[in-house]
C-alpha cells in the first residue's frame, strides 16, 4: 500500500498513479504543491530568458575562474611561489597574464589564466614580470608569444557563454571530487 504524499498515511489507491489519499485537505494541499512546482519552473525559464549578455558573461567567467583555481590548487602561485588555498574568497584568485581589461578577447583562454595569490593579482597588478617567467616554464615560450601577439577581436555569443559555463562547471565539479 502506498503512503499519502501529504499526510503520510497508508491508503488504498482508487486510480492509477494516485499520489494522495482521498482526504479533501490532502487533495487540496497536493494540488497547491503541484501548482507551486509548475510556477517555479515557469519562473526559472522566464528568468533565464530575461538574462542579459553581461549576466551570461559574468556567470561564464565565474565558472572558468573556479575551474582554474581548482586545477592549479596543487601548484604554487604563478608569480610569487606562495602556497595557494582553493576556498572561494580566500587567498587565491584566477589571474590573467593579459588582463581582461586590456585583452578581453582572451578572457576564456586557459593558457592566459593561472591560479595566483590575491596579493599578486590585486595589489601588484598581476605581478606580470614574474608571471611571464613562470608561464614560460609551464606552457613554453612560443605559446606565451602567441598570447602576447594575439589581438584578433572575438565576439562571444550568449549560446557560447552558456556553453562555457556548462562545461567548466562540470569540469570544476569533477576536479573537486577527484582532488579533495
Amino acid at each position: 500500500m502506498p503512503k499519502c504524499k501529504v499526510c503520510k498515511t497508508k491508503f488504498e489507491p482508487r486510480f492509477f498513479l494516485q499520489k494522495t489519499c482521498m482526504n479533501p485537505t490532502c487533495l487540496a494541499e497536493w494540488s497547491k504543491l503541484e501548482r507551486e512546482k509548475k510556477q517555479k519552473v515557469k519562473d526559472k525559464k522566464t528568468k533565464q530568458r530575461l538574462k542579459t549578455k553581461s549576466e551570461y558573461n559574468k556567470e561564464a567567467q565565474i565558472a572558468i575562474n573556479k575551474y582554474v583555481r581548482i586545477r592549479d590548487s596543487k601548484k604554487l602561485c604563478v608569480s610569487c611561489d606562495s602556497v595557494l588555498s582553493v576556498e572561494y574568497g580566500g587567498t587565491t584568485d584566477c589571474g590573467h597574464y593579459r588582463s581582461r581589461g586590456s585583452a578581453s578577447h582572451l578572457r576564456f583562454n586557459l593558457f592566459n589564466m593561472a591560479a595566483q595569490s590575491s596579493r599578486c593579482n590585486r595589489y601588484l597588478s598581476g605581478n606580470v614580470v614574474e608571471y611571464r617567467k613562470e608561464l614560460i616554464n609551464r606552457i613554453g615560450l612560443d605559446r606565451v608569444e602567441k598570447i602576447e601577439q594575439d589581438n584578433q577581436p572575438r565576439i562571444f555569443t550568449i549560446k557560447y557563454l552558456a556553453r562555457i559555463k556548462q562545461i567548466f562547471t562540470k569540469k570544476a565539479r569533477l576536479y573537486e571530487k577527484r582532488f579533495r
